[in-house]
């Protein structure tokens, strides 16, 4: 298998694998479109497009002042309506996740089946005042500090130190590389407002939700909160990972094609409760 290069709509997007259709909302990515982004891609898509046909998007460029999630998930349902011309499975990561509930409350008849892995409802508190460090610094031109705060924010307690260094060091290369920071401060900002308790309409897509029971972005409660804002979501909670490694190993695998594959006559979205398990080793 390789990376196809294509578009989806708007969308800049990677493609692997064949079969059915999985629309992968990527997590939050210091930069727009999918330039230089083959090797993470792979990483979070290659276990899965032995399945599916998986396409890696991420947000495209040049979004402007004021985007909102509701904005971006109207543009992601636009796309899905053109390319596939009917529901198709979507997958969402962390920033991506909140994008994928989003897209899933406000555009039920482009969602099949939703799964939403290292996020939540709405960000942690934590989280939540760290993106906003973030974006003020964004704001204010200082790319070193921001770049900083945010790449220890996506590691491993013991790597933050390191992390943090080497985001202040590519700053400027990064910026330059980059075309600047417009577009993550735009995203960062739809991210703050976005609460699925305050969408007018609850997701009706059969969904599970996958999150590392050490996740200090999207605490317990908050996981538990989404499972139960979710009408016959699933929460599945993996033992001894964080935010950034809930989504890697062979169980995380089959986990997500178990659900994409289970039937949609008498599946989750006939239940009306909520289940809530802390299942499997950390494979």
């Amino acid at each position: 298998m390789h990376l196809e290069r294509g578009e989806i709509g708007r969308l800049p997007c990677l493609a692997a694998g064949s079969g059915r259709p999985l629309l992968y909302l990527s997590g939050l990515m210091p930069q727009a479109g999918v330039d230089g982004l083959g090797p993470v891609a792979w990483a979070c898509i290659g276990p899965l497009a032995r399945h599916r046909r998986v396409l890696f998007v991420n947000r495209r460029r040049g979004l402007p002042p004021g985007t909102t999630m509701a904005g971006l998930a109207a543009e992601h349902a636009e796309a899905i309506a053109a390319a596939f011309g009917g529901p198709v499975d979507v997958l969402g990561v962390s920033t991506g996740g909140s994008l994928a509930q989003q897209l899933a409350a406000d555009h039920p008849q482009a969602v099949r089946r939703l799964v939403l892995v290292s996020s939540g409802c709405r960000l942690g508190p934590e989280a939540r005042a760290l993106q906003r460090r973030v974006v003020g610094r964004l704001r204010r031109g200082a790319d070193r500090r921001a770049l900083a705060v945010l790449a220890a924010s996506v590691v491993p307690p013991a790597l933050q130190v390191p992390a943090a260094l080497a985001g202040w060091l590519a700053g400027p290369a990064v910026a330059r590389a980059f075309g600047g920071f417009d577009d993550l401060a735009a995203t960062l900002e739809a991210e703050d407002g976005f609460d699925l308790a305050a969408c007018p309409r609850p997701i009706r897509a059969p969904t599970l939700i996958v999150a590392g029971d050490r996740d200090a972005d999207y605490p317990r409660a908050v996981l538990e909160e989404t499972a139960r804002l979710i009408p016959g979501s699933r929460l599945l909670l993996r033992p001894r990972r964080g935010h950034a490694t809930a989504l890697f190993g062979p169980a995380f695998t089959r986990a997500v094609v178990g659900f994409l594959d289970e039937p949609d006559a008498g599946g989750a979205q006939a239940r009306s409760t909520s289940q809530t398990s802390t299942a499997g080793s950390p494979a």
